[in-house]
């Protein structure tokens, strides 16, 4: 199971820029801003990614994982165990007793990380629009009749 969690791990690390440059052959390629959305949704910061933000993805998935690891810490404790030769275990269990500014903390970081989650979402969203916005292909109609042939044109200009 692992070795499937790594293998897709590496397969989206090296495909990802693939899949947010368009190739040269299109100058342009739309993104879906549902599809960022629940990007972002999933794993913070790559909707951003997928929108061409790398900077702004990264700050968001770095911000939420260190809110989120912050408030399990908060009610959680963690043993570190080494046994054996090569043998490496992690402990984590609940804390028996809280207090209450522990509590408090943990709250404010949990709120905190939940908001930051829908905001990494929006965000996510907005951004793709204006990825959209900033690379429309500007087109415009053509229509004319030409008195020498007696027809009407129709058709669409693209500039250069």
């Amino acid at each position: 199971m692992k070795k499937i969690h790594i293998l897709c791990i590496l397969v989206l690390i090296f495909m990802f820029p693939v899949l947010c440059h368009p190739s040269e052959q299109d100058n342009y390629a739309r993104k879906d801003p549902i599809l960022a959305g629940a990007l972002s949704w999933y794993v913070p910061g790559l909707g951003q990614l997928y929108a061409g933000a790398l900077v702004k993805g990264a700050v968001f998935f770095v911000i939420e994982e260190a809110l989120l690891i912050s408030t399990v810490l908060t009610f959680a404790k963690l043993k570190l165990d080494m046994t054996g030769d090569i043998d490496i275990g992690l402990n984590i269990k609940s804390k028996s007793e809280t207090n209450k500014s522990e509590r408090r903390t943990g709250i404010i970081l949990g709120v905190s990380f939940i908001t930051v989650h829908f905001f990494n979402v929006i965000d996510a969203v907005n951004t793709t629009r204006k990825y959209n916005r900033s690379h429309q292909m500007r087109v415009y109609t053509d229509f004319h009749y030409d008195i020498n042939r007696d027809v009407y044109e129709f058709g669409f200009k693209k500039p250069f």
